[in-house]
């Protein structure tokens, strides 16, 4: 599986890694599983490090990805999901990505930092 997942409690944060191939059908099984975890609190910040995925998605691909976040508006609205990238290219991607996942208000930016993520996240510079 490329997406792997864990929900740090006492610091109130989801972390991801992807890696590899991510279409849409891992992300979106991805979600449903997150959505489904006990442990996933109420707008809980996402930290993503998608540096080691192969390439970016498609418009297609995520359009695909903020409908099921739509689907699942009940379990991630008002999170916000900071998103680590390699390369500018990504970046946009992700910044297209972000227009759409916003409908479901789940506020999404890409970051080439992963500590500057941290920071929009809220979290303190002490975290690993």
């Amino acid at each position: 599986m490329p997406i792997h997942y864990s929900i740090d409690i006492a610091r109130g944060i989801v972390r991801v890694e992807m890696s590899g191939t991510v279409g849409p059908n891992e992300t979106l099984g991805f979600l449903e599983r997150l959505a489904a975890d006990p442990a996933l609190r109420p707008a809980m910040p996402q930290l993503v490090d998608f540096r080691q995925v192969g390439a970016p998605p498609t418009a297609a691909e995520s359009e695909s990805v903020a409908q099921g976040f739509a689907r699942l508006r009940h379990r991630f609205e008002g999170a916000r999901c900071a998103v680590v990238v390699a390369d500018p290219l990504v970046f946009g991607a992700i910044r297209q990505f972000a227009a759409l996942a916003a409908r479901a208000l789940v506020e999404v930016r890409p970051f080439l930092d992963e500590r500057e993520a941290e920071r929009w996240l809220g979290l303190p510079d002490v975290l690993q």
